[in-house]
């Protein structure tokens, strides 16, 4: 923080007098508007004390716009790409449109509580809303360590009088017949590969982007495993750009041991399937998560109805999300009796005991006994046999089901396991309709 030197009082009008102050480097500065010279000495007074006790802000500092602010700030971040992209959408669509004109001590906790209630009334859900309140605290908290403001408002709105309407809802789960329901509807959609796909993140728990970055040489059938690479175990997306990196956590980084029947469906799926990465698009590209959500994911759980697909899908479990299939996980082992250890291993999870987790270690016996599990809840579930080759027959016509490939996704060359970044090109692979499960056959 610069030094100001001693300020003093000027009188600048006839009942008006401001205070003057030298700061090093900066010139001479002022504030003005004191009806009387008593009210300019005080506050001279008062800056000369907040001097001293190092707490003094200097009001020109107070008058730089949030809009002024955010474009400094952005520049000293050091973020995933995704978590940029993330922050300039919350700011270009919601704090900025209502703060960004504004000097950033002219933010109070009246304000921005209103601003938060304006929000609720137009509907956005409230991790909406919660993100975007997180974000401008982050903002203005920086703010407050750059001495731009004496304190961060928002930690200051909750008062008597507010109710607080925070509801945290169950996350949704799925059995185990709801997951082979389920896959079956993603394979007529998707294919064989969508099918799989499921399947193989109920039945490990991985999250989509291990799974979406998967590469062959990372799945050893012989000794049933399935590795997540420390540097480049998860595919990464961000706007148009995708490319592997490490996964969530340093805990994600791990092996997960497969039950039998999915070491079979992997091997059956890896000889015919040419690609380096195990679950691709048809020609051998990444997937785009967005799309694989929104064109096969979401049809396959809430039906066709919900989702407006123009496919005989039934709704199994709406609102199901594809990470809700690592929960289904999770709630298998618990219910399968897997030690709290187990767990955190297979999930790729840190116990919040750390003496628990530093002494404890999942014994052979019961990894196998957790597979024996997973094992009979596959067979229990009495899965209908795999997805052949998205044809279908109508009358008597062959026509092909459409793949889950994205709009649009451009093959760029592949530099190894690392892999290069992926943009998107126009054209695309449209979705032909599909005949419910019963009323067609599918081709020899």
């Amino acid at each position: 923080m610069q030094e100001v030197a001693v300020a003093w009082v000027e009188q600048c009008g006839s009942r008006s007098w401001r205070v003057r102050y030298r700061r090093p480097g900066s010139g001479v500065r002022s504030v003005s508007g004191f009806g009387s010279r008593r009210d300019a000495v005080a506050y001279a007074a008062g800056l000369e004390v907040d001097r001293r006790r190092r707490v003094w802000i200097d009001p020109a500092d107070s008058a730089v716009t949030v809009a002024e602010w955010v474009a400094r700030w952005f520049r000293s971040l050091d973020l995933d790409p995704r978590t940029i992209e993330s922050y300039r959408s919350r700011l270009r669509c919601h704090i900025l449109p209502k703060f960004g004109d504004l000097p950033l001590g002219a933010i109070t906790a009246l304000g921005v509580t209103e601003w938060v209630r304006e929000l609720e009334r137009d509907r956005f859900a409230p991790s909406t809303v919660s993100s975007q309140l997180n974000l401008l605290s982050m903002l203005l908290t920086d703010a407050v360590d750059e001495r731009l403001i004496p304190f961060n408002p928002v930690h200051r709105r909750r008062r008597r009088g507010q109710r607080s309407r925070r509801a945290v809802g169950e996350r949704i789960w799925a059995t185990p017949e709801q997951v082979v329901r389920i896959a079956e509807q993603t394979g007529l959609l998707g294919g064989p590969i969508a099918r799989l796909l499921v399947i193989t993140a109920a039945w490990t728990g991985c999250r989509w982007g291990e799974l979406a970055g998967l590469h062959r040489d990372n799945v050893d059938l012989r000794r049933g495993l399935l590795v997540i690479d420390p540097l480049v175990g998860a595919l990464h997306e961000s706007g148009s750009m995708r490319w592997l990196g490490p996964p969530k956590t340093r805990a994600s980084a791990r092996t997960i041991a497969l039950p039998p029947f999915l070491v079979a469906l992997l091997r059956e799926h890896l000889a015919r399937h040419g690609s380096e990465f195990v679950f691709t698009t048809p020609s051998g590209t990444w997937l785009w998560r967005s799309t694989f959500l929104r064109r096969v994911f979401r049809p396959a759980v809430d039906g066709s109805e919900a989702s407006g697909a123009k496919v005989g899908c039934a709704a199994v479990r709406p609102g199901l999300t594809f990470h809700g299939l690592r929960h289904s996980h999770k709630t298998w082992l618990i219910a399968g009796g897997a030690p709290e250890i187990a767990q955190a291993r297979r999930l790729g999870h840190h116990l919040d005991n750390r003496v628990v987790e530093t002494y404890s270690h999942v014994a052979p016996e019961v990894e196998q006994r957790l597979l024996d599990d997973l094992e009979r809840r596959w067979h229990t579930a009495a899965p209908l046999p795999p997805t052949p080759s998205p044809s279908v027959v109508d009358s008597g016509r062959v026509r092909r089901l459409s793949p889950f490939a994205t709009v649009g996704v451009t093959r760029r060359a592949s530099r190894g396991t690392a892999g290069t970044p992926h943009g998107r090109r126009s054209g695309a692979w449209g979705s032909a309709p599909v005949l419910p499960h019963e009323e067609h056959k599918i081709a020899p």
